[in-house]
């Protein structure tokens, strides 16, 4: 499953029918319709403001809204976009303002889809990515040795001092063993290592 990295903005035209298309990363039900809220505030005479928003890893929470377009012609085809293409954690909107020709059911789709399919096409795709959280303790004569480890292999937090060094890191979980094994070998295994915990976000 993937996500957008930022959001994205489209517009097009279809028989003086102006479409505008929002696409926005979020995580929960709660942000999806406030940043709804959001875009009805900005486009107040716009004639539609047709949705969808998908979320959970599994793709588990869906709703769609024609937003008063004949039933089916707007919310379900911007959705299905997304549950082709297997997004998660999205909120894509698409305003309309009528330009006096009307498009007919078939044309409806066509556009909705169109306004979801072309913001995805511009979008920055993202993975959901699983990270360790390191403490890692070792001497103060390894700190050369573990400085240059971390460096290249993992992202530094935060160090102590006390009567050992302690950095906290984090890293990719696929990462995690090999570079446990270097620092190991580095050091002649005095070093500790523990995980605090796991962590999967989008990024």
């Amino acid at each position: 499953m993937k996500s957008i990295k930022a959001p994205i903005t489209d517009e097009f035209e279809v028989k003086n029918s102006r479409f505008i298309t929002y696409l926005i990363p979020l995580d929960t039900v709660d942000n999806a319709k406030n940043e709804l809220m959001t875009i009805k505030q900005k486009h107040p005479d716009a004639n539609h403001h047709c949705s969808a928003y998908i979320i959970g890893d599994n793709q588990e929470i869906q709703k769609a809204d024609d937003d008063g377009e004949p039933s089916q012609t707007a919310g379900v085809p911007i959705l299905d976009v997304f549950k082709k293409n297997e997004i998660t954690n999205v909120l894509c909107v698409v305003v309309r303002y009528f330009g006096g020709v009307k498009l007919g059911a078939g044309g409806l789709i066509r556009a909705y889809s169109k306004g979801a399919s072309e913001a995805l096409k511009k979008a920055t795709l993202t993975q959901k990515q699983k990270y360790d959280y390191l403490e890692i303790r070792g001497s103060f004569d390894s700190i050369g040795i573990l400085e240059h480890l971390i460096g290249e292999h993992a992202t530094l937090l935060s160090r102590d001092y006390g009567e050992d060094v302690i950095f906290n890191v984090s890293i990719l979980s696929r990462d995690r063993e090999s570079f446990e094994a270097r620092l190991i070998e580095s050091t002649q295994n005095k070093v500790s290592i523990n995980i605090i915990k796991s962590v999967e976000y989008y990024q």
